[in-house]
């Protein structure tokens, strides 16, 4: 049985909770880094609970062995090197506990979103889009949707036989800064490009038309590029997160 392990802040919902999102931060940040993005969404999705973990401390090798708070070791920035597989997995069975309290509460799982920035981006892809299926044998969870800011897809060679049978179905909305100087914008592409070609979802480059924009929150990659931002989120991809939020997990209750 999982059980959760994480700390973490909540932010309530301001009405009828019927909707949940799990905010997983970068690395050397904490769920308090989420704080400010959640109280500018929060008054457009009054429903929706907020969840902010923090990550457990390890030394990060990319930061000389420095203990941060992190989802797994980064080796280096180029991400060329060998993977942290075990801490990632270790990850994933974490944020499946917080999905689970959620769901154990009352919450359907089509109604909750994993989201994530840089390091939690990447490991909110593999939660998402795997987590429990592959470890345990499950059906893996039906997602609203995931997101991803300034994040990468982790094992890149082998994500295909890690997916859940949920995840073609799945929207997820992944913004990137075209000068990020950690995460470059090409290899976010690149990431974006493997789901599309190896694994099969839906692709579409939200910059490139109406057509694109109009299917923004149905399943598959809505890929945008954020002009000149570097290694954070902008106001126009904090607002085209919030429509994405709107669209997955709407207010269906008045009052």
């Amino acid at each position: 049985m999982s059980m959760v392990t994480l700390p973490f802040l909540v932010i309530q919902p301001t009405k009828a909770h019927t909707a949940t999102v799990i905010c997983v931060h970068g690395i050397g940040d904490d769920g308090r880094g989420w704080s400010p993005l959640t109280t500018e969404l929060a008054p457009a999705l009054p429903h929706v609970k907020w969840v902010l973990p923090h990550a457990p401390q390890r030394p990060v090798t990319v930061y000389n062995q420095e203990w941060l708070r992190a989802w797994f070791d980064i080796p280096s920035f180029s991400f060329a090197e060998p993977e942290d597989t075990s801490g990632m997995w270790d990850s994933v069975r974490k944020l499946d506990a917080l999905v689970k309290a959620e769901v154990d509460a009352g919450i359907p799982q089509e109604r909750i979103v994993l989201s994530g920035f840089s390091q939690g981006g990447a490991i909110v892809l593999l939660a998402g889009l795997g987590g429990r299926a592959v470890r345990e044998g499950g059906e893996g969870w039906k997602l609203a949707g995931v997101t991803v800011m300034s994040g990468w897809l982790p094992l890149r060679d082998r994500f295909k036989s890690l997916i859940s049978s949920h995840a073609l179905t799945m929207p997820i909305f992944w913004g990137h800064g075209t000068d990020d100087p950690l995460v470059r914008y090409s290899f976010g592409r690149k990431s974006a490009e493997i789901l599309k070609d190896q694994v099969g979802l839906a692709l579409r480059w939200g910059d490139k038309g109406e057509a694109e924009r109009a299917a923004f929150g149905s399943a598959g990659v809505s890929f945008l590029g954020y002009d000149g931002v570097l290694h954070a989120a902008c106001s126009k991809e904090r607002a085209d997160l919030k429509e994405f939020l709107r669209r997955v997990i709407p207010d269906n209750h008045s009052g």
